[in-house]
């Protein structure tokens, strides 16, 4: 595979402009959208926000097909520009889904996480329940891994910035995987958690990330993904969740900052589960 042709395809919308852009790039949409949004023509017709995309090993030639596609639409009225198109989001979201599969990077890890149905639901609602869904314009800020090897191997790692907010381990020789979720110390205050993590030799330790926030605690369970969501949505949970998630994601935002972790992300399993999400 080269490289070197590796990139992004993206759907943009605005709310001020009656076309959506499909456009490509070679590095991260969070640092194109900051352009697209800065510079002409666009930036007079947005603000844009990222409506899907995908990570591709050619991303030029995927987005000449796309182009082609629709080449009827395309904005004529708007100078300076080839990228406008009227469509629905819908329509071009469809077009990404169509996307020869030959050209979708990690496209073997997304669907082992596809083919485990528990495994699958577990993301969904950590996704929702933390409300990540709203940040996706910030990948690569926040990054996300499939089947990592650390520690002997994982399902996922989820990192906000440098440091790990959430991991599930692979279950080995009999023994249940291991769940962690890094939250706001105020789960401390609910006897529910308390009690339960009892029950699921779970325990609740102090951060040890040198880049976490003040209150950060890290909360480690063990059991099934059946269990892991049934952990969700104990009371407490979500809020801990978020008051830490939310609030580190700020931080990020304010800083601009890229996660050290970002060459791993996997753009194409978030946008598979937010398309789930969706449904």
């Amino acid at each position: 595979m080269d490289k070197s042709k590796q990139g992004y395809v993206y759907v943009l919308s605005s709310v001020n402009c009656d076309s959506i852009k499909i456009g490509g790039t070679n590095y991260p949409p969070i640092k194109r959208i900051k352009e697209i949004n800065s510079t002409l023509p666009y930036k007079n017709l947005g603000r844009w926000q990222l409506a899907d995309f995908r990570q591709v090993t050619d991303w030029r030639a995927v987005e000449y097909q796309l182009h082609y596609r629709f080449r009827s639409k395309l904005n004529t009225r708007q100078p300076n520009q080839k990228e406008l198109f009227y469509l629905s989001v819908k329509e071009a979201i469809d077009a990404l889904n169509n996307v020869d599969d030959a050209f979708i990077i990690y496209k073997p890890k997304v669907d082992r996480m596809f083919h485990d149905e528990h495994f699958c639901h577990y993301l969904k609602e950590l996704f929702v329940f933390s409300g990540i869904t709203h940040w996706l314009e910030y990948q690569g800020a926040w990054t996300f891994v499939l089947f990592p090897a650390t520690e002997g191997g994982r399902y996922f790692t989820l990192n906000i910035g440098s440091h790990e907010v959430a991991f599930s381990t692979l279950e080995k020789r009999g023994n249940l995987s291991i769940h962690m979720i890094l939250m706001d110390k105020l789960i401390l205050e609910f006897f529910e958690v308390r009690e339960w993590l009892k029950q699921h030799n779970g325990f609740v330790n102090d951060s040890h990330y040198q880049t976490a926030l003040p209150r950060a605690v890290l909360v480690f369970f063990e059991g099934n993904f059946e269990i892991a969501q049934h952990f969700l949505r104990l009371e407490g949970v979500r809020r801990a969740l978020i008051a830490y998630w939310h609030d580190a994601l700020f931080g990020l935002k304010d800083n601009g900052k890229m996660s050290v972790y970002a060459r791993f992300h996997n753009y194409n399993a978030v946008a598979k589960l937010n398309e789930l999400i969706k449904e």
